[in-house]
């Protein structure tokens, strides 16, 4: 499990944007998660999928498509929370 980073808000119905954690300048592009990555948080409840990339390379952004089984209470729950991938 490797963490992805932050939540920081969310967007349409089941849908987040994350922060993702400084990279090292060296290897950022070569740390980068891959699209349709899985996204867990810390009790390892799988929230969704990588879908989109953005930002600069040192400090991305991304954003997650949630599962359709989650609901919006979760999703309001994992604001400013750190979440991982798998």
């Amino acid at each position: 499990m490797k963490r992805l980073g932050k939540v920081l808000h969310r967007t349409g119905v089941k849908n987040l944007i994350i922060r993702g954690d400084e990279l090292k300048p060296e290897n950022a592009s070569g740390n980068l998660p891959k699209l349709n990555s899985v996204v867990v948080d810390k009790a390892l409840n799988r929230i969704g999928t990588i879908v989109n990339v953005f930002g600069p390379v040192n400090h991305p952004y991304f954003l997650v498509k949630g599962f359709k089984r989650a609901s919006d209470s979760e999703f309001r729950a994992l604001v400013n929370e750190r979440v991982y991938i798998r």
